[in-house]
């Protein structure tokens, strides 16, 4: 595969619809300073580089969730001003990092900062009701907020707040509806995990139900993973990804109920 250039991966998500995959990458050509989205389209056997989008609402996206190509839901974890701005506001807790939606052509802020805004789900139920779900690592909750539709422009209302004691990273979601999350219980921990990867982080996993009820199904001290991102149930097995170290964990998953 060909790569655009200064290509840094970080979240990303897949649509499929009836005739082909496309996969959404964040990318962080320059650090801290420019930031695009960079979109792969499979072709038979091969994966192409076939678009590119930015915008200056992408001030430090972290995750995003593709509905289609005509709407995307990107969730920023810091707010415009570079690295001594991204400091200032982790110090202080300044909450500058918003949710920015895409609707085909234009790029809008659909504003609800938080002071680290992590993964971001969207949802809808049988019912045709729409959800959007975010991580705030900051506030060790993940926020669900109802949808509603104003000439088909997205207007998120009043947040429920999850709280899970744990700083949430990526949101996943399975057969069920439940949503499965990553929880860093440590800041300290992950930071000394960082600078050096022979110092463990500890590893949780929550799963969420729909009623916002919580549980949680996988914990580690980070000798099995450590500072791990995603959770991804499927077929009685749980695997679990990380942030630094390149494996993923592979684990039996019995607790369905």
């Amino acid at each position: 595969m060909k790569y655009p250039p200064e290509f840094r991966p970080h979240g990303i998500s897949l649509l499929k619809t009836k005739d082909t995959y496309r996969l959404y990458v964040i990318s962080h050509p320059k650090f801290y300073e420019v930031h695009t989205i960079e979109i792969f389209e499979r072709k038979g056997k091969e994966w192409l580089h076939v678009g590119t989008l930015t915008d200056p609402l992408l001030t430090s996206p972290n995750d995003l969730f593709v509905v289609s190509e005509n709407e995307i839901f990107l969730s920023n974890d810091h707010g415009t001003g570079g690295v001594p701005r991204y400091l200032w506001d982790d110090l202080f807790g300044f909450k500058r990092a918003e949710i920015s939606h895409y609707d085909g052509k234009n790029w809008s802020n659909l504003g609800n900062p938080l002071s680290f805004g992590n993964g971001i789900l969207y949802t809808k139920n049988s019912r045709g009701n729409e959800f959007l779900y975010r991580s705030g690592y900051s506030d060790k909750s993940v926020f669900q907020f109802p949808i509603r539709r104003e000439q088909g422009k997205p207007v998120l209302e009043e947040p429920k707040r999850i709280h899970i004691h744990s700083g949430p990273d990526n949101l996943e979601l399975d057969s069920q509806g439940r949503i499965f999350v990553v929880g860093h219980g440590s800041t300290y921990r992950f930071l000394r995990h960082v600078k050096n990867p022979n110092y463990y982080s500890p590893t949780q996993v929550f799963r969420i139900s729909t009623d916002g009820n919580f549980q949680e199904v996988f914990a580690t001290s980070g000798d099995l993973i450590s500072a791990g991102s995603t959770a991804i149930p499927f077929e009685g097995r749980l695997y679990i990804a990380q942030i630094f170290n390149p494996y993923i964990l592979n684990c039996k998953y019995t607790n369905s109920n």
